[in-house]
């Protein structure tokens, strides 16, 4: 890569008029006393100071781009004496955008700056020039030069932003990523994990002959169907407006924690399970992302009881303490399946959990395994 930013037609235009002006200066200013190989590397510098704009433009034009410019320094720095300074302006053009030019190597830019400083000294010789004349061109030159490193960090800065932005896009994609497919776990895991049970029992309860219980089954199936639609939607508005519209950090009263959690235990126990829920201390208001952490918790842990053992009664603590809030769920282990110590159960859940709590802050986590004949999942919220 030779160039990241290429010049528009504008720049092209503008560079073919210096150049054509320059030739008209040059032809109207002593064009009959200069020697032939002054006016022919002043006519190869102009040209070449005349492309260079053109080919930059192109896509695949960059290496030319910058062999055209070291033309330009190299033949308008050794015509300058002879044509009393005039081709200095195309040498100082070509070293600016040598140097200005992102992905050519700073040591070859500076080299052909200084190349060229010495292509006035040889020149000078060649066609006797005053010495303060001499230093002036070369002055000019590397100004420009100057100016072609300024451009050149400036670029590279930009450069370097824009990757920047790339890397946190893809950061915050990779993060809306994650979020969606943990809410689809804990959507789908309780709501259509609960509905399969209701429906098993519908459909026992018909073979049984039992058909006022069964379209009581229906009917929690259908509830339980609408709350998970409703929560499923939730989420989704979650994922599109995190802070809301107001903007902020947005509070969750205790009153819509409870009745989170109660709804939850109610969800749980018509289901079949069993659960005794206990919660201690003064409950106060949490920020909504804690909020929705310890109920998302809950309902995993209670899916996973219902999955793993089924039936057995479910032990669960609401403790409010001092900065923090904590979240205990314990169910006896199955008989006939071995859980991993590690997780409290298949799938995605402990991991839903752990990214939940690690995105609350420091002091935040989550614990799960065999505690004696009981699996127990704690999760702690810092507040």
């Amino acid at each position: 890569m030779t160039t990241t930013i290429r010049p528009g037609g504008t720049i092209a235009v503008l560079n073919l008029l210096g150049a054509v002006a320059v030739g008209y200066a040059l032809w109207t200013s002593g064009a009959a006393a200069r020697p032939l190989w002054g006016s022919v590397l002043a006519a190869i510098a102009l040209v070449a100071w005349a492309l260079r704009a053109f080919v930059a433009g192109l896509p695949r034009g960059g290496v030319l781009s910058v062999v055209l410019g070291t033309l330009a320094v190299l033949c308008g720095g050794f015509a300058a004496g002879a044509t009393h300074g005039l081709t200095v302006v195309p040498a100082a053009i070509g070293s600016l955008a040598v140097l200005g030019t992102v992905g050519v190597p700073l040591g070859y830019g500076l080299s052909v700056a200084v190349l060229g400083c010495g292509a006035i000294a040889v020149g000078a010789i060649a066609h006797p020039t005053d010495v303060g004349d001499s230093l002036t061109m070369m002055g000019g030159l590397l100004l420009a030069a100057v100016g072609g490193f300024s451009r050149r960090q400036f670029r590279e800065a930009e450069a370097q932003a824009a990757l920047l932005r790339e890397r946190e896009l893809a950061m915050r994609q990779e993060a809306e990523r994650v979020a969606i497919a943990r809410d689809l776990h804990d959507v789908l895991a309780h709501s259509l994990g609960g509905l399969v049970l209701q429906l098993d029992a519908a459909e026992a309860l018909l073979e049984a002959g039992d058909q006022t219980e069964a379209a009581e089954r229906v009917a929690a199936a259908r509830r339980l169907a609408s709350d998970g639609l409703s929560e499923a939607r939730r989420a989704v508005a979650t994922l599109r407006d995190p802070d809301g519209a107001g903007g902020g950090v947005r509070f969750a009263g205790r009153e819509s924690l409870t009745s989170g959690v109660e709804r939850l235990l109610q969800a749980h126990r018509s289901l079949g399970g069993v659960v005794d829920f206990t919660t201690t201390g003064t409950a106060r208001p949490v920020t909504s992302q804690a909020a929705d952490a310890v109920l998302r918790a809950l309902q995993e842990a209670l899916s996973n009881a219902r999955k793993h053992a089924p039936g057995e009664p479910v032990r669960a603590w609401l403790v409010w303490a001092q900065g923090a809030l904590t979240l205990t769920v314990s169910n006896p282990l199955p008989d006939t399946e071995q859980l991993p110590e590690d997780s409290p159960g298949r799938g995605y859940g402990l991991t839903g959990m752990r990214e939940r709590f690690a995105g609350l802050g420091p002091g935040s986590s989550v614990r799960a395994g065999v505690q004696g004949d009981r699996f127990v999942v704690t999760a702690e919220a810092e507040l």
